[in-house]
């Protein structure tokens, strides 16, 4: 039986039907040169027909590509994400490998374009730090290129993930919020979409939470804005939680405690609370998710759920690396689930509003 034939780049170059430099100058992603969509699509899309997989590269006196791994993140402005990055940089710093960071903003051009350089600049794998948009091209790059994802449970792939299992976070913070006697709530987010999956989990998480106690409520306030605000703003989120709070005070609304889907959105609840002149915790609790540093200052004092972040990224990058040294496959993904712990702060307390009172303040 004779040895399966390498394809090269005069393969790619025929199938896509272009000159053999147009086909390199697309795949090495150069940026002195540009070529229409059209041909950017078929040339990539001949490539990943064929299997084809770039030559590694090696420059005197610089570490080898093989050498660096991808990291995939939305921004790098939400402590949550960076926190991750540097976890991941941490690990793969104690075995040299060198990172490389790309940012999304959430959007699934950007994502294709990463996971195009990637494949490139002969990368030794991959960490997304979120859900892939593209999980069926993930699963297929995957086959050649170790991927690891820090994902959810719900999702399934046959990529190795770490997850978090983001609906029983919501239920954590559901109940913690009925212990204390919040019988409405309002729950504020951004982005709440098929591509943002986590943000979806939660709430439904609290919903199925509040919906098992008779005559308790959840008000949901959300705002989507596009990968353009995102990359331009670097407190998007931060005014998101403070202008959709503010509306939910401005109107009145019953509730006695705000869930942010993230400690970002929340400390844009505890300024709009702040600025209507109204106290926390004695008004009214407020609660995220992430654990950020920042949410652990004594004046901050956020209550709200760790994902034990920091263990998580160094676990992807030990199955990533497991890959890369060949002791494990694409075939055999491993899923790992990390449990949440809820830290109590001072932002939480026992509602102290009388229920008459706030339906005549409505």
């Amino acid at each position: 039986m004779s040895a399966k034939r390498k394809i090269t780049l005069s393969d790619v170059s025929r199938a896509a039907g272009v000159s053999l430099s147009s086909a390199s100058m697309v795949l090495n992603a150069r940026a002195d040169v540009s070529f229409s969509q059209e041909t950017v699509q078929k040339v990539r899309r001949a490539a990943d027909a064929l299997g084809y997989q770039a030559p590694i590269r090696r420059t005197k006196g610089r570490l080898p590509t093989r050498k660096a791994i991808v990291l995939v993140a939305p921004n790098i402005a939400n402590a949550y994400y960076s926190s991750l990055i540097q976890a991941i940089q941490q690990a793969a710093e104690q075995h040299e490998f060198s990172t490389l960071i790309f940012t999304t903003y959430r959007d699934a051009r950007k994502e294709e374009e990463i996971l195009d350089m990637a494949l490139a600049l002969g990368a030794a794998g991959m960490v997304f730090t979120l859900m892939p948009q593209n999980m069926h091209r993930v699963e297929k790059i995957n086959r050649k290129l170790p991927v690891v994802i820090l994902g959810d449970r719900s999702v399934k792939s046959s990529v190795d993930t770490v997850d978090l299992n983001n609906y029983n976070a919501g239920r954590l913070i559901g109940r913690h919020m009925i212990e204390l006697g919040h019988q409405h709530i309002a729950f504020i987010t951004a982005m709440m979409n098929s591509a943002n999956a986590i943000r979806l989990h939660r709430l439904q998480g609290v919903l199925d939470v509040y919906e098992q106690e008779i005559g308790c409520t959840v008000q949901v306030f959300t705002r989507d804005h596009s990968p353009q605000e995102e990359m331009i703003s670097f407190d998007i989120e931060q005014r998101v939680g403070y202008e959709l709070a503010l509306k939910c005070l401005d109107e009145g609304k019953p509730v006695s405690g705000f869930v942010g889907v993230n400690d970002f959105i929340a400390y844009g609840v505890l300024d709009a609370i702040a600025n209507k002149g109204f106290r926390v915790p004695e008004d009214y609790s407020v609660c995220g998710f992430n654990n950020l540093p920042s949410s652990r200052i004594s004046h901050i004092g956020l209550t709200s759920v760790e994902h034990q972040t920091e263990a998580r990224a160094r676990t992807a990058f030990n199955i990533l690396f497991e890959r890369i040294k060949g002791n494990s496959t694409a075939g055999d993904a491993v899923r790992v689930e990390y449990r949440h712990l809820l830290l109590e702060r001072r932002s939480t307390a026992p509602c102290q509003r009388d229920e008459g009172i706030e339906k005549e303040r409505g």
